[in-house]
């Protein structure tokens, strides 16, 4: 059974206060299989939703059966896209499909079979939980030590070396990653979206200033970096021009972004460390670890946090001013993004005086209201003398 399957089922079903039916997660996990034997051959954007879809139709299926609470899906492409996927997925996968055990037994079966519920009898609901159970997850780590032994952690993140960033304070991302990102928003022209790709990498790889426990997450880096950018800057193109981006479009970002990243090595530095130290963690990527990278992300449910969420809200007040590269890149430990990060580039000039800081935007919004304000006192002043002109 996917590892996936039983959070997106609980996405799905957000109000279920129980531990999921075994009938549901292996129907999920049978529609899942056959899929894969049926509906082989997805696009891209299609892939990244076939455990979910799968998922949504088992829900679909037992809602009646299991007396299931209301379904409330949030699919991980957009509308028109997962729309198409369902409708196809629920059409070829049998209407009979069930899980390992045959059929699916459900309270009311069992109990006719041992005879004790009649036809006029109702199925009994489900039970309310009680108080102590309701808090019970939402308790602190020391309250449920009182009265338990403290065991080890089964699982802990690989060691890995703490790297310095410039400034010396210890970062839990590598120190590439910044400066990378810099580097790329800066080639590709999208200076703005800088802030959420950080975010992103700091929600995943580094939840809560540490390193993720998460064994692909930590091996994989560089294409989660590769997929974070790639689904912030096609979320923002979807947004901005109303439309999916096609196959073509999605080869084309693809590219460009394997392009950059390619170059990153040759055109980044942090003043204070050596090559050596700054790319730990770095690996060479091709187009397959791209679409791997983000079908994880999606699958993970990752780009549902709210990192990816505030995209929307980007957009929505986008401006004519766009934030300095340094600006906004800021580092959970200590709040400042260092000033001695820079990219080595041979066609520009980094210095901070060009930096559009608040004070500079004041200014200039300052300067721009008063520069209209004489302008339209000039029109007014010559449209009142053409008036008199042709009264005369």
């Amino acid at each position: 059974m996917s590892r996936t399957l039983e959070p997106t089922l609980l996405s799905l079903l957000p109000t279920y206060s129980q531990d999921l039916p075994q009938p549901l997660l292996e129907l999920a996990s049978s529609l899942l299989t056959q899929s894969r034997h049926s509906a082989g051959a997805l696009r891209a954007e299609e892939e990244v939703a076939r455990t979910y879809a799968c998922a949504h139709i088992a829900c679909e299926r037992l809602k009646i059966t299991l007396d299931l609470p209301p379904i409330q899906p949030r699919p991980p492409v957009p509308p028109r896209i997962y729309k198409r996927l369902y409708t196809h997925l629920n059409n070829v996968l049998p209407a009979n499909a069930v899980g390992r055990s045959g059929r699916v037994r459900t309270p009311s079966s069992k109990l006719r079979e041992a005879g004790t519920l009649g036809s006029d009898q109702r199925i009994p609901s489900r039970g309310t939980p009680t108080k102590e159970e309701s808090l019970a997850k939402f308790r602190s780590p020391t309250a449920l030590r009182v009265n338990s032994t403290p065991t080890k952690s089964a699982s802990k993140p690989p060691p890995i070396p703490a790297k310095r960033k410039a400034g010396g304070s210890i970062s839990a991302l590598p120190a590439w990653v910044r400066p990378t990102i810099q580097f790329m928003c800066k080639e590709l022209d999208e200076e703005r979206i800088g802030r959420v790709v950080l975010a992103g990498m700091q929600t995943i790889a580094t939840p809560h200033g540490k390193r993720t426990k998460d064994e692909w997450a930590n091996e994989h880096l560089t294409p989660l970096l590769a997929a974070v950018y790639f689904l912030v800057s096609s979320q923002v193109y979807v947004l901005e021009q109303g439309k999916d981006l096609d196959d073509p479009q999605y080869a084309r970002m693809r590219k460009s972004i394997l392009n950059v990243i390619g170059r990153a090595q040759e055109n980044v530095s942090v003043t204070g460390m050596d090559e050596d130290e700054l790319w730990i963690g770095w690996s060479d990527i091709k187009s397959r670890d791209v679409d791997g990278a983000v079908a994880k992300v999606v699958e993970n449910g990752w780009q549902e946090e709210e990192w990816f969420a505030g995209i929307k809200h980007m957009v929505k007040t986008k401006n004519t001013d766009v934030d300095s590269e340094d600006e906004g890149m800021e580092d959970d430990n200590d709040g400042q993004f260092s000033g001695k990060l820079h990219i080595q580039r041979g066609d520009t000039m980094l210095q901070s005086k060009w930096d559009m800081t608040d004070k500079k935007r004041e200014e200039y919004g300052a300067w721009k209201n008063e520069m209209m304000r004489r302008i339209q006192e000039v029109e007014n002043s010559q449209t009142y003398k053409l008036d008199i002109h042709a009264a005369a």
